[in-house]
């Protein structure tokens, strides 16, 4: 019976975790999109052949087209809310995104549907959606649907999550004000916009005419924490977070800067278990043995790009950090010269390496040299998603400098993962940081949607040629 409240536990999971981190426009726009694409693929598919929807191979196409639809608009960032689209970067993204999908549904329907009817069904939906998406974003315009914020604590912590809210002019959040520890007299030389609006006893007063649906506490230490206000607050319905959990929702990453392990003890996540275990092996097992397989092509061609270009192995052999410290062989294309670190010793990639060589540069833009790392996963050595490893010699250092840097080994390395497709390439202790705080992110809230969601922004960073050095 253990297995089943596992697999209640994993839905728990999900579902939390989509409450928490996308908002309830993302869900609506998900959710008219679906119906659209829905609607359209009914109507389109009675026009063309007169198919009844009941059909098997009618309900099939129409399955197919959604998936594909979706996944497209997904992987060309429609599905990025928070993002201000102009009116030519929305028709563009959104024709290129259905012609793609009248190519797929094509070739995968081409004995049941012609290419002008297929075009004809993508343009439909590309036309409708277009038309609900300008309405949408013309009434979010008159419309404030942001949520009102307010900062409980005055400290540089909570000004710098403030400033980076407003820098990014963000949708679902407008910050209001500081409530301060001390009497408004004692901080009027505290120089915040927004400024200090009250003290901890203008509390309930400020709730009500400002109309706040969150309070975020960054109170400190040294001072009496006012629970009482916060109680009457939370029975009046007013959300409240401490300032770690309101900054992972807001940027999909744990904040390293003042994190105090009663933090990471009493939070929520980083929940392991048997049907977690099993089925990201599974996973790993499925999508490294056809990604081995699809990419044979490419391999092939690589291979003999490498080796005509410069004399050394095709493979680049190096040992890496694993689960728990344990040491492997992680497998690569070999990207550079032989003599690399032949002077220098161990160093991070810089942006326009001298070291790599052309053919190189290439296969890193394209995510290419990575391909061999399936035979990893295969092996066990890696996941194909998790935190990325890292060498021996850098983990060693950056143990010493930052803490809880160990604890990414908790789990398997991966091929990609969500620092991997959040942020740049690592060169310095500084990357290392941010990238460290996306781990952890990922390691909290591991979810099969979590996993799909990787894998759609990696096929986004593949086609931009994003990050790699």
């Amino acid at each position: 019976m253990n297995w089943i409240f596992n697999l209640n536990a994993e839905r728990d999971i999900m579902i939390n975790y989509l409450l928490k981190h996308f908002s309830r426009i993302w869900f609506m726009v998900f959710s008219v999109d679906l119906f659209i694409l829905l609607f359209t693929s009914i109507i389109a598919l009675k026009i063309i052949n007169n198919i009844l929807p009941y059909n098997s191979m009618s309900v099939a196409l129409i399955f197919t087209f959604i998936l594909i639809s979706q996944v497209t608009l997904f992987t060309n960032e429609l599905y990025s809310i928070e993002k201000d689209y102009s009116v030519k970067s929305l028709v563009g993204k959104c024709v290129f995104s259905f012609i793609f999908v009248s190519v797929g549904c094509y070739l995968i329907f081409n004995k049941h549907l012609s290419y002008p009817d297929s075009f004809f069904l993508s343009m439909g939906a590309c036309g409708l959606i277009l038309s609900w998406r300008f309405l949408f974003y013309k009434v979010i315009d008159k419309i404030n649907l942001q949520n009102k914020v307010l900062f409980l604590g005055i400290n540089d912590l909570s000004k710098r999550v403030v400033r980076e809210i407003q820098a990014d002019d963000h949708p679902r959040f407008k910050v209001i004000g500081f409530v301060g520890q001390e009497e408004v007299k004692n901080t009027k030389n505290t120089m915040i916009n927004p400024k200090v609006i009250g003290s901890v006893e203008d509390l309930p007063s400020i709730i009500e005419k400002e109309k706040v649906k969150k309070i975020i506490v960054s109170w400190p230490g040294n001072k009496k924490f006012p629970a009482e206000y916060l109680v009457n607050c939370k029975f009046k319905g007013v959300e409240i977070l401490d300032l770690h959990t309101f900054y992972e929702q807001l940027r999909g990453k744990i904040l390293l800067t003042g994190l105090r392990p009663a933090w990471l003890i009493f939070t929520d996540g980083f929940t392991k278990n048997k049907i977690i275990e099993i089925r990201k092996r599974l996973f790993d097992i499925v999508f490294s043995t056809f990604g081995l397989l699809i990419t044979l092509p490419i391999s092939m061609i690589t291979a003999f790009l490498i080796k005509i270009e410069s004399n050394g192995p095709i493979i680049y052999k190096q040992e890496r950090v694993g689960a728990y410290g344990s040491v492997f062989t992680l497998y690569k294309f070999r990207s550079m010269r032989t003599d690399a670190e032949k002077y220098s010793g161990p160093v991070w990639a810089e942006k326009n390496d001298p070291r790599i060589t052309r053919v190189g540069r290439f296969i890193r833009k394209m995510r290419i040299d990575e391909i061999p790392q399936m035979i990893n996963v295969l092996k066990g050595n890696m996941s194909f998603i998790g935190p990325r490893p890292e060498r021996p010699f850098f983990v060693k250092k950056l143990k010493e400098k930052i803490t809880f840097y160990d604890q990414r080994h908790s789990i398997k390395p991966g091929i990609t993962g969500w620092a991997a497709v959040n942020y740049c390439y690592g060169a310095n202790l500084e990357d290392a940081i941010e990238k460290l705080q996306y781990d952890f992110y990922y390691i909290k809230n591991m979810t099969l949607f979590l996993d799909a969601l990787i894998i759609l922004k990696t096929l986004t960073t593949i086609l931009g040629r994003k990050g790699a050095r």
